[in-house]
């Protein structure tokens, strides 16, 4: 596989376990991903994946996407 189709499997494969889920069960399964996606964004990790490669393949300002998360926030 590819990275581009394995990062693709994974996406389906959790939307799939999403689906299989109590209401209940998919709220605090999304409550712990809020909290792990908030630690990814705050992370200065430079690994595959992290949000800072992110930012670099897309050409993004790191420091402006991180500003606007701040302020939809509030």
């Amino acid at each position: 596989m590819t990275p581009d189709q394995e990062k693709l499997a994974e996406y389906y494969a959790r939307r799939v376990a999403l689906a299989k889920m109590s209401e209940e069960e998919a709220t605090e399964h999304m409550r712990l991903e809020w909290k792990t996606t908030q630690a990814w964004v705050k992370s200065d990790s430079e690994k595959i994946g992290s949000f800072r490669w992110c930012c670099d393949v897309f050409d993004l300002d790191i420091s402006a996407v991180r500003r606007a998360i701040r302020e939809r926030k509030k």
